[in-house]
């Protein structure tokens, strides 16, 4: 199924810590509307009563914190240990949030729209989209992120490993932006495709 419907709607996708937040930052900032599925996962484990539910008959009530949403990362801890779990969460998500940024670029205000998949690829999403963008950060400079996050060389390289490779990701994009350097290049670099895409 085709979501295209006369406006410009780009996927942006990439690997973890690779300047894909800062970008899509920056294409709001230029007017477009964007949408994160980050976002609305986050929202969907603060506020979805069944989601609740459905995790801790799983895991244990102890992912609850005491403001009523589920602790990501106590949740991050398990599926990124463990293939079977994260894929159980995946299709418990997965649905939700697509529903909702299906819905977002079906009533999307502007004639430029962007969603940020990290799964843009791996759930063969493309089509859905005018073309793709990925942002591109090597693998050291990931695993520097990730470690300035709090994270050790284990979960930083679980987390890694969970999605498509970053070569691949970026040999699908149609478009490839250099999220290694400063955000001043990225943000130059995305000024520069925004004027390409509005053309």
């Amino acid at each position: 199924m085709s979501l295209r419907t006369g406006k410009m709607m780009v996927g942006l996708t990439g690997g973890i810590a690779s300047g894909k937040s800062s970008a899509l930052t920056k294409f709001n900032e230029l007017g477009w509307s964007v949408m994160s599925a980050d976002f609305l996962a986050g929202d969907i484990l603060a506020s979805d009563k069944r989601v609740q539910g459905e995790i801790t008959n799983r895991w244990g009530k102890d992912l609850l914190k005491s403001c009523g949403s589920i602790d990501k990362a106590a949740i991050a801890r398990i599926v990124f240990a463990e293939e079977l779990e994260r894929r159980w969460l995946e299709e418990l998500l997965h649905p939700i949030i697509r529903s909702k940024w299906i819905s977002f670029v079906q009533s999307c205000p502007s004639s430029k729209c962007m969603v940020e998949l990290p799964l843009l690829f791996e759930n063969n999403l493309q089509n859905h989209f005018t073309c793709t963008l990925s942002a591109f950060a090597p693998i050291p400079t990931i695993m520097t992120r990730l470690k300035a996050r709090g994270l050790s060389i284990d979960e930083s390289t679980a987390r890694v490993d969970s999605q498509l490779s970053i070569f691949q990701k970026v040999s699908q994009a149609d478009y490839v932006l250099w999220g290694a350097g400063s955000l001043k290049f990225l943000n130059h670099q995305v000024e520069g495709l925004d004027r390409i895409l509005s053309k």
